[in-house]
């Protein structure tokens, strides 16, 4: 029996996995080593549109996680997170993201500068447990990191995503 994880069906213990119950791994991250777009553990960037209707069928939610918020991306087919303004990333060496499925088998992640220049990192998408990763910024070749003012996610399933953020290793 797992543990900490919402079944069809109800209750904890029989039927279909179907979301996290427990909240993604609290960061360690020094909060003057972080630019934040998405974390409840640190001040995040103002003016973050996170759904910013680009046409998307996916279903845009946040759901509370033992006190913590988290983004759902229910039926994810591509979503789009607008920041506000052009973010100058190019001092920090990763970008942060923690995420959890139970039924997906495609994620990616997608940087975008004015151009609108874009450059995308797949991501291994286990069903069980939290999935944390630390992807380093010289993967988005092309992007201008010293203009990041979107975010894409694409793939399928339904996500759930928190402690989106940039930072200095360690």
């Amino acid at each position: 029996v797992f543990q900490g994880f919402n079944y069809l069906g109800g209750g904890t213990g029989s039927g279909e996995l179907i979301a996290p119950v427990a909240a993604a791994p609290v960061p360690v991250h020094a909060a003057s080593d972080v630019i934040a777009v998405y974390s409840n553990s640190y001040t995040v960037l103002d003016g973050t549109d996170f759904n910013p209707g680009w046409g998307q069928s996916t279903a845009y939610s946040t759901v509370d996680l033992e006190g913590n918020e988290a983004i759902k991306l229910g039926a994810l087919n591509y979503q789009g997170i607008a920041l506000a303004g052009n973010n100058d990333v190019s001092g920090m060496t990763y970008l942060h993201l923690d995420y959890w499925t139970a039924n997906s088998s495609a994620l990616n992640v997608f940087l975008i500068s004015p151009g609108p220049l874009e450059a995308g990192k797949a991501l291994d998408v286990p069903t069980q447990g939290w999935n944390s990763i630390d992807i380093p910024l010289s993967e988005f070749t092309g992007v201008n990191l010293t203009e990041v003012f979107q975010f894409k996610f694409d793939g399928n399933g339904d996500i759930f995503i928190d402690n989106i953020y940039f930072h200095n290793g360690g």
